[in-house]
């Protein structure tokens, strides 16, 4: 007798750096706290616990009480991230977890030489600020060291991609009289470029570390907070709870739950690996298909990156950029967001009508009233924090306010109070989520510096509007392809810095209006976690689903179709991004949601019914005539769909109607 072999399922690749989150879902702290015995692994263990909550205490004491000299600060910032990133991601192991090797020689030396470089900067850092410019032999020593390690550090989170990324333009910056077209340049002299990309605020310590440093951290320590006070677990069972009776419930309630998740932890992948282990096999039972249910959780999470508040510490890195206030960014986004959650929405709703799955049954779902009762009092915290935002507080006040509204609140319930091992376990937990958004940030840093200084981002930028020859749609579709490719396996944080340094400035000179013109790159970076060929979610959640990775990335990208034409909307319709008078901003909204839903039904061919091949066409030309600026382009979209709507309606009415009842006549 044989036994059948289990089927096979693809690994998924590796996730951004630090999109792992807390380590097995237990905090370095809480393992130690269970070993019976010491060991290596305890001991490491034990050294990423003392860090991680140093780390976040520092940044508390810091807000709180006020920052260091701003160089200072930002330096130890990245060395603590520098030296945690090393204990968890070790050289030549797949875990800290696993037993030590003669790599961890080499770990120990990157840790020395990470703490050496800052002692040096400690020891007289007014006069190691002062010899900016004319940095002596030492000072470039360190320097390199330094980059060094940000590259090792980087290539340990995410890959090799930026690694190359930064070397080949510093090294294009270095010997650009050696390269040819838009790559050549002025050679410009080594001492220079390590001067500018570490000891001045131009490089690895520029704007994003300086945001990273000051308030995403703050953010993030939030976030960890509530997500130890079971939100994730309130979000699950409120969503199930309202729309699993729905037909299609189950995925429409895996959608509501992975972007509230998604929005908070910032991180797509990430969540992918923590709700998909629960709403993909819970779409499979419902009879979805397993790439179609990996597919749903992919767009999920992937849109909670760009929905607010959190948005990946990117609003907050974009209300820098631009000059502006956080609200300004959060309220700007939030259309887009809505918009691409009814679309994702109405695929599924069609998707299931035409699968004819049934609703669950009330018995079989989650008390919405039982899990407010038991944390609903726990988004009171994230009122609090956006309320303090709105009303005009700074970030870090805000964040402050929000983490000690978590605290307070967490003991009004048994299941939501905050002991001394969760609450450290907390701070542990924060640290580790910031690898993943420090570390990629001080290597874009090194990037971008290299592009300014060396003239390259002008020069691209220039490229761009020169290849388009003034076409706007042109520009914005070469931005499109150019974003997506810079967004494959970098983190959000990371690609945003890239594309605003390389795309935005293109799209601007040409008349795209710059809030506009921000989101548009930033989105596109996002959906390539959604397109194959790396599909990073897709691929994540193609692992749970059992699904082969490429087909559940080529559904994650048909199911998140309209995210590929929202930005193009946004460019078009300002009011999208809350330019423009109140009644431009509400019919921009009006007929671009309406057009995103007949192009759910025609890709899905149901509307209220079974939709035939010239009723999906004609949805399908309605849909991009709604989406398309001109008012006769909206009235003509109307049109079309309203049509198709009518003679389904009807169609519906005449099939429901009873039979009529036929005599045989003739006397009795």
């Amino acid at each position: 007798m044989t036994t059948a072999a289990a089927p096979q399922t693809s690994s998924p690749p590796p996730a951004p750096a630090g999109d792992s989150g807390s380590a097995e879902g237990t905090s370095c702290l809480e393992y130690v706290i269970a070993q019976p015995r010491l060991n290596n692994a305890v001991i490491v263990a034990a050294l990423i616990a003392v860090i991680g909550i140093a780390f976040s205490a520092f940044h508390l004491h810091a807000a709180y009480f006020g920052q260091a000299q701003s160089y200072l600060h930002r330096t130890m910032h990245v060395t603590f991230m520098v030296v945690l990133c090393i204990l968890l991601k070790p050289a030549g192991r797949k875990s800290w977890k696993d037993p030590i090797n003669a790599w961890f020689a080499y770990d120990l030396f990157c840790i020395a030489t990470t703490l050496a470089v800052q002692a040096y900067i400690c020891w007289d850092v007014i006069e190691f600020i002062n010899r900016r410019g004319t940095a002596d032999p030492m000072d470039l020593t360190v320097g390199v060291a330094m980059i060094l390690l940000i590259m090792e550090a980087t290539r340990r989170v995410i890959g090799w991609m930026m690694v190359v990324l930064g070397a080949f333009f510093i090294l294009q910056s270095a010997y650009g009289d050696h390269f040819f077209g838009i790559f050549y340049g002025p050679a410009i002299d080594w001492s220079l470029i390590i001067n500018d990309l570490f000891m001045e605020e131009e490089g690895i310590y520029t704007i994003p570390i300086s945001i990273s440093a000051s308030f995403v951290v703050l953010f993030i320590i939030f976030g960890a907070f509530i997500m130890r006070t079971g939100v994730g677990e309130l979000f699950k069972d409120v969503a199930y709870g309202l729309m699993g009776r729905q037909v299609g419930g189950p995925a429409k309630a895996a959608v509501v739950s992975s972007a509230f998740m998604a929005s908070i932890s910032g991180s797509a992948v990430s969540n992918v690996a923590t709700t998909g282990t629960f709403t993909i096999p819970l779409m499979k039972r419902m009879g979805y298909p397993p790439a179609f249910a990996g597919a749903v959780e992919a767009c999920a999470s992937t849109g909670g990156v760009f929905t607010p508040p959190i948005m990946g510490a990117v609003a907050f890195i974009m209300a820098e950029f631009m000059g502006i206030s956080y609200w300004e960014v959060a309220k700007a986004a939030a259309i887009p967001a809505v918009i691409y959650f009814t679309a994702v929405l109405s695929m599924v709703h069609f998707r299931s009508h035409r699968m004819g799955l049934a609703a669950h049954d009330k018995e079989d779902l989650p008390s919405v009233s039982a899990a407010l009762k038991e944390r609903g009092h726990m988004l009171l915290p994230i009122v609090v924090l956006v309320g303090a935002l709105v009303i005009g507080y700074s970030p870090i006040f805000s964040a402050l306010l929000g983490i000690v509204a978590v605290f307070a609140l967490s003991f009004i319930r048994p299941e939501t109070r905050l002991s001394p091992v969760t609450f450290l376990g907390a701070l542990e937990d924060a640290a580790r989520m910031m690898v993943s958004v420090a570390i990629p940030s001080a290597a874009a840093g090194l990037i971008v510096g290299a592009l300014y200084f060396s003239g390259l981002a002008v020069r691209f930028s220039s490229s761009i509007i020169d290849l388009s020859q003034g076409s706007t749609l042109l520009a914005l579709c070469l931005a499109m392809v150019i974003c997506i490719v810079l967004g494959m396996g970098i983190t959000v944080t990371a690609l945003y810095i890239l594309v605003a340094a390389l795309v935005v400035p293109a799209l601007t000179k040409l008349g795209v209006e710059p809030m506009a013109a921000h989101l548009f790159a930033f989105h596109f970076g996002v959906h390539s976690y959604i397109t194959p060929p790396v599909a990073l979610s897709a691929f994540a959640a193609a692992a749970i689903a059992g699904s082969e990775p490429m087909k559940t990335g080529f559904q994650a990208a048909k199911l998140g179709l309209a995210a590929y034409l929202i930005p193009f909307m946004f460019v078009y319709s300002p009011g999208l991004v809350w330019v423009g008078e109140w009644w431009e901003i509400l019919i921009a909204s009006g007929t671009a949601l309406i057009g995103v839903i007949a192009l759910a039904a025609a890709v899905e061919g149901w509307l209220l019914q079974s939709a035939v091949a010239w009723q999906r066409l004609v949805l399908g030309a309605g849909a991009l005539f709604l989406v398309a600026p001109p008012l006769w382009t909206h009235l003509a979209g109307f049109a079309l769909v309203g049509g198709v709507c009518a003679l389904q309606w009807m169609a519906r009415t005449v099939a429901s109607r009873p039979a009529p009842k036929t005599g045989t006549g003739g006397a009795a």
